[in-house]
């Protein structure tokens, strides 16, 4: 056995060893993404071309009955054809020459440096794609309240929804963001990079590290959104460039009229307003969608999600209270997630959720476009790693490529206007 003056001997060689052990508070449940990507019937590989599908937007009428077997007209269901695109979706990581060289020694750390970061990459990304499938494709990340200075600023209103929750909910030090002119078509006022962020209920004040208004007319109602650095390109946004989200198929801002190249008045999501929730409004809302959307959903009620926020569901489970009903049924759905029984349907809470909605995704009518699904980017037998150009270090790109629409529209819904007060949002 080594003695007390050995191991002092040894010191000098001895290494700091970095154990494959991580413990990760971050809020991380995606109970969407799991929905989205499992529970769509109609899950499609991009092959270069924007997909595209027929929707029959009317009943076909036409059927008589004859006592002398004469034969009705033709007539043709109305139809629409919809389309939907790909979008691209990226992260760049870089890791120190030095440190990338002295992780790979296995004597020298049990975890290297470049799978750490390639860890953390995939963790963040589920989150993103959770804040995407909640949006509506025009990558919102705040609404401005008001401007300080040049380079410090207010917002509120994640998604771009009005008391969704904390304007920083999807928002960190370092992202580079961009301002845009709400008062003249979202043109780019400047950009910047966030250095901080303080917090006062939804209220986020956010500083950044240059001149973020270089027009000089920036004003509430502004939008943030992120985008690449300004030596980059001084234009390029994630405004409009991010796949739709379920904001979209039910559009309570009435922003989407076309969506998918459709626009009928039989293509709209059906849409609720209350003040408060109970098994009664979720039951209207889904015999409405049972009526006009013309789905038989409660064939299989794990298809129909109900997804609200964390405070709201909070709020059905003390309506249960009421009724001296401490408990409500369960059932499991895509992803392992355990839902609690609705009017039939499938309660789940998320906390990315907008706050003050409560959402119906019929999840067989929902489509999920794939070609890349996330990982390093690399052509042919190219290095995924590679070594930047300007400095000691290695580079990695993240990428991936889909979409995420509704073969048919007017079998989801959404309720919204609901009271939701208590803040149990991930942002701090």
């Amino acid at each position: 056995m080594a003695n007390y003056q050995d191991l002092a001997d040894m010191s000098p060689v001895l290494k700091n060893v970095y154990l494959p052990v991580r413990k990760d508070a971050f809020q991380a449940m995606t109970p969407l993404l799991a929905a989205a990507r499992r529970g769509s019937a109609d899950s499609v590989r991009y092959a270069g071309n924007d997909l595209f599908f027929d929707i029959i937007v009317g009943k076909r009428g036409g059927m008589i009955a004859s006592r002398v077997g004469n034969l009705p007209e033709s007539q043709n269901a109305p139809e629409r054809q919809g389309r939907l695109g790909i979008s691209r979706v990226y992260f760049t990581v870089e890791v120190d020459g030095l440190n990338a060289r002295a992780t790979e020694d296995s004597k020298g750390s049990f975890i290297s440096a470049s799978k750490k970061l390639v860890a953390d990459v995939m963790k963040q990304w589920k989150i993103e794609q959770e804040r995407i499938l909640h949006g509506d494709g025009r990558a919102v990340r705040a609404v401005i309240i008001a401007k300080t200075s040049d380079t410090v600023w207010t917002a509120d209103s994640p998604y771009g929804i009005s008391g969704a929750g904390p304007g920083n909910l999807h928002l960190e030090p370092g992202d580079t963001c961009a301002l845009l002119d709400a008062s003249a078509s979202f043109a780019v006022l400047g950009k910047g990079k966030v250095l901080t962020i303080t917090r006062s209920g939804d209220t986020a004040t956010i500083t950044f590290d240059t001149d973020m208004d270089g027009g000089g007319t920036g004003a509430a109602g502004d939008l943030l959104v992120t985008a690449t650095p300004t030596a980059t390109s001084a234009t390029d946004t994630s405004f409009g460039a991010e796949p739709y989200g379920i904001d979209a198929i039910t559009d309570v801002a009435a922003n989407f009229a076309t969506f998918e190249g459709i626009n009928h008045a039989r293509w709209v999501a059906q849409k609720l307003t209350s003040a408060s929730v109970d098994e009664t409004i979720v039951m209207k809302l889904l015999n409405t969608i049972r009526a006009k959307g013309g789905v038989e959903w409660r064939d299989d009620p794990k298809a129909m999600l109900l997804v609200t926020s964390t405070g709201i569901w909070q709020s059905y489970g003390e309506s249960l209270l009421g009724l001296r009903r401490f408990a409500a049924p369960e059932m499991t759905v895509n992803g392992g997630f355990t839902a609690t029984k609705v009017a039939g349907a499938a309660l789940l809470d998320d906390p990315w959720c907008p706050r003050g909605r409560l959402y119906a995704i019929h999840t067989p009518d929902t489509l999920f476009v794939d070609l890349l699904d996330f990982g390093l980017t690399s052509l042919q037998d190219a290095p995924r790693w590679q070594r930047s150009a300007t400095r000691d270090a290695y580079q990695a790109v993240f990428a991936s490529y889909w979409n995420y629409g509704a073969t048919v529209r007017n079998t989801h819904g959404v309720i919204s206007g609901i009271t939701d007060t208590v803040d149990y949002s991930p942002a701090t």
